[in-house]
């Protein structure tokens, strides 16, 4: 998906984001946990409402996204923060400025992954850390089964390979599987949207359509539990910290 298009409907969806971020709040306590007790200036790369960059103990806040409106919620939540709106890929930062970068389920939509990271290592100052995660290929299987591999244009989630490839020298990868579980189907699509999921199967028209539509919602069904219908994410936690020379 095109980054303006990603914008737009992160923009639409920013209101009511973090009713429907289960994902997101889980995965980002595990990157909390992950970091330094303080820090002096710190990144948090596509921040969206603001939920982790709240929690991190910094002297300096600074929170970047594509999302003008994503960033407006940031404002109401963390108001001392510095806010920019723009592009992972294209860091507006001086060379080692920063010595906390930290990124949560967001780089999933950067067309080039390396050149995303190699931006976070270009900011990081000697000695500084780089925590990140994102949302790996294995993901999402209750949907697969449901309704096919290939279906539901789902985003293509890195797999741990092509992200090793990414990582700078040094770089340590670790994965982790989350459970959410939802009420029903609706609830399910509103919370994909936040990671990647442009589109999931909705009532179909036309007699085949509709046939396809009902064994999809039968097998989705089949897989629930006594929480609700659950969804699986392996996320990896990519980090490192810049070594000193």
């Amino acid at each position: 998906m095109a980054l303006a298009n990603v914008a737009r409907a992160f923009g639409s969806a920013a209101q009511h984001y973090d009713s429907r971020a289960a994902l997101q709040q889980q995965v980002g306590d595990w990157l909390l946990a992950a970091l330094p007790v303080a820090a002096t200036q710190v990144l948090d790369i596509g921040c969206g409402t603001g939920h982790c960059l709240a929690r991190v103990n910094a002297e300096r806040r600074w929170g970047l996204d594509l999302s003008a409106a994503m960033l407006a919620q940031t404002a109401g939540k963390v108001p001392d923060a510095m806010l920019i709106q723009a592009d992972a890929e294209q860091l507006p930062f001086a060379e080692g400025s920063l010595d906390l970068v930290v990124s949560n389920l967001a780089m999933q939509w950067c067309p080039n992954l390396q050149k995303a990271l190699n931006e976070v290592a270009r900011v990081l100052s000697l000695g500084g850390q780089a925590t990140i995660t994102l949302p790996l290929a294995g993901s999402l299987q209750e949907l697969a089964n449901a309704w096919g591999q290939g279906q539901g244009h789902l985003l293509t989630m890195p797999d741990e390979a092509a992200v090793k490839l990414a990582m700078p020298l040094g770089a340590r990868l670790d994965v982790k599987e989350f459970v959410v579980h939802f009420a029903d189907l609706k609830a399910l699509r509103q919370s994909l949207k936040g990671v990647g999921a442009h589109h999931v199967p909705e009532r179909a028209k036309g007699l085949t359509g509709k046939t396809q539509y009902h064994n999809f919602v039968a097998a989705m069904e089949a897989q629930r539990v006594a929480l609700g219908l659950p969804l699986t994410y392996r996320v990896g936690l990519i980090s490192w910290q810049n070594a000193f020379l």
